[in-house]
């Protein structure tokens, strides 16, 4: 939980504080009545910054004794964000509670619902845990499609729009194969008598939870009468449904978010919760429409994109900027990072305010040179952790890596221990072995061996080496002990003789810069930008932002703030090439 001591009042509209000075519009969605609302809200048009001054109006008018003030977005990123900013606004203020909540919509209901009341529910005789699918216990558990057998963390719960539930298998990037709802349920169930929980079954068990216990949701709702969800256009079934089950047992909802941003739809998030919530009966329906991120001449393409009609806010740079288009060669992709970083240089951009951003991550993969997974078994996870702490400088994702590695070669590792592992307040055994852990992934020298080394005739005998003596180390500190067949685990099937990476690629960046997928980047705003489409995409780019693909372009177009570069393919058609220069783009010549 989020709390401040906060120190002088001030009005919320008028605080000289962060150098920001609120438009007519973000004034009158400041200081509006406590009523729920619904903000639409452009590109760069400052929500973050709204959004907190709408938390702290709305903290100044309630008293304490009507509880708390919850603040939900979808990334740890934006809660960091928002968390900061609300820190520095409230040191302005005095006598004013701190009693604010700031963080995840499923941290949340982790929080405040599942872990200390889903037991009841879920039938479990422990406090619930989150399992991520790769414990040894879950074979136990595989949910049949009528054919083959699943893991049980690709089960999906949604509710269609008629209220009913529907059960199904999915893996992202793959259709969804629909099972039997009273085998799906059967299975979530059977899983929930252990205490275990996958993170997309979380929200099912939320929903039960607060459905079958009124009283618990009365206590929830009186807690936190108000609630703040930004991002909304994000919101897929399941926390649409959570919404709906809060404002009807007393909280009030306001969202946040932009439609057109909506591309989420694996995960059935394609804003139309939000479209819905501002058609309700009661909702207050604002805009936000001043772009302050981007230049005019991208915010004309944006426009022309989406049929929006944002507009300008400041003044365009010194240096070469606006929307252009180059062509290039996909089986050369290499010429267009050094027509790329020539471009940089030519115009005064520095490679740290670029970033080259692609659809999906196999473009990511074949641009920066290589994919993470790699390998198979243990090995597999142990190659995921050396790439992505070596290449990608991820200690945090490299270290989740190293553990499912781990759990693969222990006999019997207790349910929960995945979880246990992730929290710095362990005790006992799980202290030492997390200790052991870190050291084993931090060191090149005697741990997870470097990535760049030949994957199948260096890295790999030397890992297995490395893994035997970490295994000793565990049985000697700890009451673990290896399977039996834990060398099966630790194979060399499915690596070659190349490095796992490219040691010049180290970084996640090419030549310097920054390349990652739009998903990446969603919420950023980047100096220069540079969208590598392939043909499918940019058909739907120019379709505009009815369809998912077209909404990932958008974002792309819309995270850049002074120069934006589409990269099209040599194969296109002059069809296309007329659509995209109607949309705006120019042909980029020196």
């Amino acid at each position: 939980m989020h709390h401040v001591t906060l120190p002088t009042r001030l009005s919320l509209l008028e605080m000289p504080d962060l150098e920001f000075i609120p438009t007519c519009e973000q004034e009158a969605i400041i200081g509006a009545s406590l009523a729920p609302q619904c903000v639409i809200a452009c590109p760069g048009s400052g929500k973050t910054a709204t959004a907190v001054r709408r938390l702290l109006e709305i903290r100044k008018r309630l008293p304490d004794s009507r509880g708390y003030i919850a603040l939900f977005s979808y990334s740890n990123v934006a809660v960091d964000t928002f968390r900061r900013e609300y820190s520095l606004l409230a040191r302005m203020l005095s006598n004013l509670s701190s009693r604010v909540y700031i963080g995840t919509v499923d941290s949340f209901l982790t929080t405040y619902v599942l872990r200390p009341h889903g037991a009841r529910t879920m039938r479990a005789a422990r406090q619930p845990f989150l399992v991520q699918g790769s414990e040894a216990f879950l074979n136990g558990f595989k949910v049949f499609d009528g054919q083959y057998p699943h893991g049980i963390d690709e089960l999906r719960v949604t509710f269609t729009a008629d209220g009913t539930q529907q059960c199904f298998l999915q893996v992202q990037g793959k259709l969804a194969v629909p099972i039997e709802h009273a085998k799906g349920i059967q299975a979530i169930e059977k899983l929930a008598k252990t205490g275990a929980y996958t993170y997309e079954l979380a929200r099912y068990w939320a929903i039960r939870i607060l459905t079958e216990e009124e009283q618990l949701l009365r206590a929830l709702c009186r807690r936190y009468p108000h609630i703040l969800v930004d991002e909304a256009q994000d919101i897929g079934p399941l926390h649409g449904v959570l919404l709906s089950i809060l404002t009807e047992g007393g909280a009030s909802a306001s969202l946040i978010g932009d439609p057109n941003q909506g591309i989420y739809d694996f995960a059935r998030a394609d804003g139309s919760v939000l479209h819905g919530f501002s058609r309700k009966t009661g909702i207050t329906t604002f805009s936000l429409s001043q772009n302050r991120r981007s230049v005019s001449s991208i915010i004309d393409v944006a426009n022309l994109l989406a049929g929006a009609k944002a507009t300008p806010y400041r003044s365009p740079c010194h240096r070469r900027h606006g929307a252009y288009y180059l062509r290039y060669d996909e089986e050369r992709l290499g010429v267009l990072m050094a027509a790329f970083t020539a471009i940089l240089d030519s115009n005064q951009y520095s490679k740290e305010e670029a970033v080259i951003v692609c659809r999906g991550k196999s473009t990511v993969d074949k641009i920066t040179g290589g994919a993470v997974d790699v390998g198979c078994g243990a090995t597999g996870y142990f190659a995921r952790a050396a790439i992505l702490r070596d290449r990608n400088g991820d200690i945090a994702e490299s270290f989740e890596c190293t553990v499912h590695a781990v759990l693969k070669l222990l006999n019997n590792p207790p349910y929960g221990l995945w979880e246990e592992l992730q929290s710095t307040e362990t005790q006992g055994d799980v202290k030492i072995l997390r200790r052991l852990l870190w050291g084993f992934l931090r060191s090149t020298a005697n741990g997870v061996p470097a990535a760049k080394l030949p994957a199948k005739s260096e890295w790999h005998p030397t890992l297995k080496r490395r893994v035997e003596r970490l295994l000793s180390s565990v049985e000697t500190a700890t009451g673990y002990v290896r399977a039996k067949s834990w060398t099966s685990n630790i194979t060399v099937r499915d690596l070659t003789d190349d490095p796992l990476c490219d040691a010049q690629l180290f970084g996640n960046t090419v030549t310097g810069i920054r390349v990652d997928t739009v998903h990446q980047v969603k919420g950023e705003g980047i100096p220069v930008v540079m969208y590598v489409a392939r043909m499918p995409d940019l058909t739907k780019l120019m379709e505009g932002t009815d369809n998912e693909v077209g909404r990932i372009g958008y974002v792309a177009v819309t995270r850049a703030e002074d120069l934006f570069l589409l990269g099209v393919p040599n194969t296109a058609k002059a069809s296309l090439i007329d659509a995209i220069e109607a949309k705006g783009f120019k042909l980029w010549s020196n």
